[in-house]
Order: structure tokens, then sequence, then C-alpha cells
């Protein structure tokens, strides 16, 4: 591969690199297992999280069969609505339901990433924007038959409810969670530090990749154009040299005098040869052959 070719592929992989540790970087908060177990739902003021940008929130809805260590005996039915401050309020599903998670499968966890992120690849994702407060709320009653209530429920009788303020800290003193553990006040993401230095970084090799790609392009056109010499013209080799004055030479018109052809070669070009094979009747015949450089530098054929 050419050095160039190495080089833009060297930087296009660090780029990528560099992006994806942007994208996967922040902390992966503690799940909220969504059942009547979870006794956080109980804190006064409701379930509070302060997640930052590039943090993770997995919603988990236990299993009962078998149950587990988050399960209660009999399984719950939730349907998990992520909706704003009015529906939040009032426990109630006012327009198009932004449906999250759907706990219907006593056998199995049910689980839902939450991934907090201002712009989202998918166009189906989920987009948050810093300083603004989101929530989740669910309005079935736990209960099979009414696993489709879109008013109360679980939100109005168990406070089953979670308020997200995105990007924000916590008031001084409040102790809804602790850093690494529980949910709660986390530490500032280093987001913005690891997208400016992936983003120098990505200029600068880019710039380093352009530079090197247009030196190595400019001397592969230089080392193309040395190996490609206009050949000579036969009509040159057959044009006699015509004598000035009295007669010096047999230079009657009828056959070519002698020419001679100086040929300058350079180190990597090979030099046009001519070679006369006939000449008796009309004007003379050459063969052209390519002949690598010889030393010294200028020689001179007789043709």
């Amino acid at each position: 591969m050419a050095p160039g070719g190495s080089w833009v592929g060297f930087s296009i992989g660090l780029l990528f690199s560099l992006l994806e540790l942007w994208f996967i970087e922040g902390l992966s908060l503690e799940p909220i297992y969504w059942n009547t177990s979870n006794k956080k739902f109980q804190n006064e003021g409701g379930y509070v999280l302060y997640p930052q940008i590039g943090d993770r929130l997995d919603l988990i809805c236990p299993r009962s069969v078998p149950l587990g260590p988050f399960s209660t005996e009999d399984y719950e039915y939730y349907k998990l609505y992520l909706v704003q401050t009015e529906q939040a309020e009032r426990c109630e599903i006012l327009r198009t339901p932004n449906l999250l998670l759907t706990c219907d499968r006593p056998e199995q966890d049910m689980r839902f990433t939450i991934k907090f992120q201002e712009y989202s690849p998918n166009l189906w994702g989920h987009e948050f924007k810093t300083n603004q407060d989101y929530y989740i709320i669910t309005t079935s009653d736990g209960t099979k038959e009414g696993l489709e209530n879109i008013k109360g429920g679980a939100c109005l009788s168990k406070g089953m409810k979670v308020v997200l303020k995105v990007g924000q800290r916590p008031p001084t003193g409040n102790t809804t969670g602790k850093v690494g553990g529980e949910n709660g006040p986390l530490p500032q993401s280093n987001v913005p530090i690891i997208a400016g230095a992936a983003g120098g970084a990505a200029f600068v090799l880019l710039v380093a990749a352009a530079v090197t790609g247009a030196l190595c392009y400019r001397r592969r056109r230089a080392k193309h154009s040395e190996s490609h010499h206009p050949p000579l013209s036969l009509s040159t080799l057959t044009s006699p040299k015509r004598g000035g004055g009295g007669g010096g030479g047999n230079n009657n018109g009828s056959e070519p005098s002698d020419i001679i052809i100086p040929l300058r070669t350079s180190d990597s070009a090979f030099c046009p040869h001519y070679e006369k094979v006939s000449g008796d009747y009309g004007h003379p015949v050459y063969i052209v052959q390519e002949m690598p450089p010889q030393s010294p530098a200028n020689i001179y054929y007789k043709v």
C-alpha cells in the first residue's frame, strides 16, 4: 500500500475509535427494578435522578418465574411511558404515548436501556436536553387486566414515577442517592473534554494525511513524467545535413549525411535507441527500441 493510503487508513481508524470512545463514555446508572418491592418509589418527592449526558439507565421488570432477588411473588404488569411535566403531574397519557417498555412476561426479565444523548443516530431514538426535566410513569395498576390503563394506575396509587433531571445537580443536602451505588447525584460527565480532544486529534490527523497524500501524488507524477520522454521524429533522422559552401563532403541530396544524435539519459528513464536497418532504396528505415541508461551520460550514435 502507498504511504499516503496507509496514513489515510490509520487516520480514519483512529478517528472512529475516538468517536466510539466519545459515544460510550459516561456512567451506567444503577438499574431501576419496576415493581412494588422497590422502596425508592416511596421517597418523598418521588424517585428523582440526576443523569448527565452520556449516561445510561436500565429499566427492568423482574420475572416472577422463577423468583429472583428483585421479584414479587405475584408478577406485576406495567407499561412504562416517557412523558412531559403535565402528563406526569396528572398521571395521565394525553397524547400519542412514548412507550418505553411493556412488562407482560412473568417468565423472563424485561429490560429497556435509556441512553442520555442530545443527538441520536437512530431515527426513533430518544434525545435529551441539558437542564430539562423528563418523567417516566406507568398508568397500569399492576394487574393483567389493567395493563392498558391510560390514567391513574400505579403512578397515582403507588407513586411509580421517576423524575429525570438531565444535566442538573441535586440541591445541597439532598441524599436521594450515592455516587457509584444508589441512583442520584452523579459526577460531572467528561464528554465535552473527550469530544474536544477527539475533534482536535481528528483534525490534525486529517491534515497530516492530506499533506502526505499530496506529496506522494506529486512524486508519482514526477516519476511518471520522467519515464515517458517524447520519441525522436523519424523525419529528423532522415533529413540530410546541408553543408555550407563548396564541397566538403558527399552531400548531393540522394543520401542523408551522417547525423550525430546526442542522447542524454536520466537515472530512472529508458532512452530510445534508433538502429538503421535499411536505406538502399528510398528513405532509411529505423527500428526504435528501449534500452536502459548507459554511463557516461552523453552517448552518441552514428546513424
